[in-house]
């Protein structure tokens, strides 16, 4: 099994700056293709728990090719972001939107290193994926989540998605948000 790349050396760049609520810095801004290398490592750091939560199987690592498609987006399509390191070597959150314009829906997906959960890195993320969607004209932002899945449960009650049980699948809640 191929290894992620190390971390290459330090290089800043542009970004929103972010504060935890432990006081930890981060930036958010657009993922780029540059980011492939850190895209995998961060996938790398996500427990087997948290990558079935993401992607809904098993998984044992994030394939170069994959982490390349990811960092490569259509952006009249998708929306992703990164929150990283001052520094933009690590990212600590990846979040993104696929907009189906004909539906006027946007799916949101999102990701946080486990040593960055519970700090409202999440919300930071999630809040800006509602405000793209919005941007772009969605009437809906939703995503499935699995049921099990306590903590994007939590957040996206908060942040005033409905929800409810798929009756094709039990295990998996779609949650979903009008964009007025």
């Amino acid at each position: 099994m191929a290894r992620p790349a190390p971390p290459p050396p330090p290089r800043p760049r542009a970004g929103e700056p972010f504060t935890t609520r432990d006081g930890r810095e981060v930036l958010i801004r657009p993922i780029d293709p540059a980011d492939v290398d850190a895209l995998r490592r961060a996938f790398a750091r996500l427990t087997p728990d948290q990558i079935h939560q993401r992607v809904f199987h098993a998984m044992n690592e994030l394939s170069e090719r994959i982490a390349r498609w990811m960092c490569n987006v259509d952006p009249d399509q998708t929306y992703a972001i990164v929150a990283t390191d001052p520094d933009g070597a690590e990212i600590r959150g990846e979040a993104r939107i696929h907009c189906d314009y004909a539906a006027a829906a946007a799916e949101f997906a999102i990701a946080i290193d486990p040593a960055w959960t519970s700090v409202g890195l999440g919300q930071a993320l999630m809040t800006r994926l509602i405000g793209e969607a919005r941007r772009r004209g969605m009437a809906e932002i939703w995503g499935d989540v699995l049921a099990d899945n306590g903590a994007m449960i939590d957040l996206v009650t908060r942040l005033g998605f409905q929800r409810q049980r798929r009756a094709d699948d039990a295990t998996v809640v779609r949650a979903w948000r009008a964009l007025d």
